[in-house]
């Protein structure tokens, strides 16, 4: 069988999550907490103001094909970003990614990667309006985790260091600002 490729993908719509036109009920990632959150909990977190959600769908079609989450965070100056440590704050700003999930199917076929330079895209916009130093995530643990650690890897993501959250990393948002511009 040979390599699916971005071309697999059918045209896409990244848009801000709508109950009303989102259907999440036949998603699923291959992890039940994440596919739990989507369908049971992610409205809830929406209208708390605690995440915001963009879903990926196929033009013309309801079915949530992937999602990710955007919330405000802070990190411990001493992790990460060393301007946070030049600036001799005990905490820096920073946009963390919550989650990034691809149904099953589509896996392998680049739309990871599709939802990581969107999210990216709107953290740029994010910081320019009120700063934040670096994005974050956290790498999910689990089944596939040395393929997800080597994904975030390659875009450029690097450890944050910090030993309470040793799946944790991080991307300058200078480096994400000359990536795309």
């Amino acid at each position: 069988m040979p390599a699916e490729t971005e071309a697999d993908l059918p045209a896409l719509t990244i848009a801000k999550f709508d109950k009303a036109l989102h259907d999440r009920s036949a998603f699923s990632c291959g992890f039940a907490p994440i596919d739990n959150f989507l369908k049971s909990s992610l409205s809830d977190q929406v209208k708390d103001g605690m995440v915001t959600a963009w879903i990926a769908t196929a033009d013309g079609d309801s079915a949530v094909l992937g999602f990710y989450t955007l919330g405000a965070m802070a990190v411990r100056a001493e992790f990460g970003p060393k301007k946070g440590q030049r600036a001799r704050v005990p905490d820096v700003p920073v946009i963390y990614i919550r989650t990034v999930a691809v149904r099953e199917d589509m896996q392998g076929k680049s739309l990871g990667t599709a939802l990581i330079i969107d999210a990216m895209e709107r953290c740029l916009e994010i910081a320019d309006q009120m700063g934040a130093a670096a994005v974050v995530l956290d790498v999910l643990d689990g089944d596939h985790f040395d393929r997800r650690w080597k994904f975030y890897g390659e875009l450029g993501f690097l450890p944050l260091e910090d030993p309470e959250n040793p799946r944790r990393v991080y991307i300058p948002m200078a480096d994400v600002r000359a990536t795309l511009k």
